[in-house]
């Protein structure tokens, strides 16, 4: 009968090879990493306005101007042409000195559309800030 407990043999990891191991990983990141660097992905050209940033005196009555899907302009449910907006509003600002007027969009109407009216509100002398625009689907 043996009383004393075998020793287990104690296991050994080879450390050398765990290192090759390491500077293999080490050395793959280092080369499959992209230092992102920002770059244009998508051309996009913004319209411009050249009117916009002054600003004139506040108004009081509300009126509709309507943009709809398909680029149509609507000034108090008139139908009006993107190139006499300017002359139809700076007539509607003189027929009432208390006019403010309230931009309604649709969803799928034009940016370029949207700035042109913009600019015609600046032309007739309406500041931008007086106008909320309420986006919606028509």
């Amino acid at each position: 009968m043996n009383l004393r407990t075998r020793r287990r043999p104690v296991p050994q990891i080879p450390i050398v090879s765990l290192i090759d191991i390491m500077v293999v990983l080490l050395i793959f990141f280092m080369y499959n990493t992209t230092f992102r660097t920002q770059t244009t992905r998508m051309q996009i050209a913004l319209p411009e306005s050249k009117s916009m940033g002054s600003s004139t005196q506040a108004q009081d009555v509300r009126t509709a101007l309507a943009i709809t899907k398909t680029n149509d302009l609507f000034l108090s449910g008139n139908p009006v042409k993107l190139d006499a907006l300017a002359g139809a509003l700076q007539q509607l600002k003189s027929a009432q000195p208390g006019l403010k007027l309230e931009l309604e969009a649709d969803t799928e109407s034009d940016l370029g559309v949207l700035v042109q009216v913009w600019d015609a509100l600046k032309a007739a002398g309406i500041p931008i800030t007086d106008v909320p625009a309420r986006i919606q689907r028509k």
